[in-house]
């Protein structure tokens, strides 16, 4: 204990910590979002497209991370828009960002001279490098998610309950499916700062399984999600301390252990 206590009073280390945090409680929350609207593929699809911003962010001179995240905002934002404006499946949607990234970011590669290893370095992460900036940030993008569900809650149950009911009842659906979009492209931009891109269901995606396993409603659906996505992050984290792990592997083992402990509770709940 002694010896996380010394890890803990070095910045980086309390920085990583709150992140982590942080990012668990809110950015978890989406998770209800993705498979709500059965939006499982669009996280491999920012992945993709994230893989693209790290290429032209190196060619143009800049870093991975802030191309990748820059690019997967953009992306999240012109696929709700796409959706609704051309009346375009999710599915479709997705297929069409996600093979045109794909695409994108080897030819950009093969014309540029970009070090591959660079790009895909996007999909390891580091949270070690999370800076004061990059703290604040995922704050006010934890608040932002907060504060939608809080006060936009009524319209987003009624659309990810039934659409057309909720078209029926005066709710702007498309609005709010675009704002979703957007919402969920932030999410796993701050995820691949976080943990990279093959950690991302760590933080987003499993504790929202996890959470609708037992859930009555949207509510107790968030708070589960925000409770499973704080002992993933929290516990991953000082288990990584401890055992002298990599934390976002770690965090993303303790996701999945809470996933399997759900599935099995749940399906025991549902024999009795």
């Amino acid at each position: 204990m002694s010896e996380i206590a010394a890890a803990l009073s070095i910045p980086v280390i309390r920085h990583a910590l709150i992140g982590m945090l942080v990012a668990g409680s809110t950015l978890s929350l989406l998770g209800v979002v993705i498979v709500s609207l059965h939006l499982t593929a669009i996280r491999f699809t920012l992945i993709h497209v994230g893989l693209l911003g790290a290429a032209a962010g190196l060619s143009l001179g800049f870093s991975s991370t802030a191309g990748a995240f820059t690019l997967v905002l953009l992306a999240s934002v012109l696929m709700g828009i796409s959706g609704r404006r051309m009346s375009i499946s999710a599915s479709s949607v997705t297929g069409l960002f996600m093979t045109g990234s794909l695409a994108g970011a080897f030819l950009l590669l093969s014309r540029t001279g970009v070090p591959a290893m660079e790009v895909f370095g996007v999909f390891a992460g580091n949270i070690l490098l999370m800076t004061r900036v990059d703290l604040v940030l995922v704050a006010v993008l934890g608040v932002v998610v907060v504060a939608a569900f809080v006060l936009a809650f009524r319209e987003i149950q009624l659309v990810l309950l039934d659409s057309e009911l909720a078209r029926s009842l005066g709710v702007p659906v498309d609005l709010v499916t675009s704002f979703l979009f957007v919402l969920l492209g932030a999410g796993v931009a701050a995820a691949l700062r976080l943990v990279g891109a093959l950690l991302v269901d760590a933080i987003i995606l499993l504790p929202g399984i996890a959470a609708l396993r037992f859930a009555r409603g949207l509510a107790s659906a968030l708070v589960l999600s925000a409770f499973f996505g704080v002992l993933a992050c929290g516990g991953g984290f000082f288990a990584a301390l401890y055992f002298d792990l990599p934390i976002g592997a770690s965090a993303a083992a303790v996701s999945t252990i809470i996933l399997a402990l759900s599935s099995a509770v749940s399906a025991i709940q549902k024999r009795g």
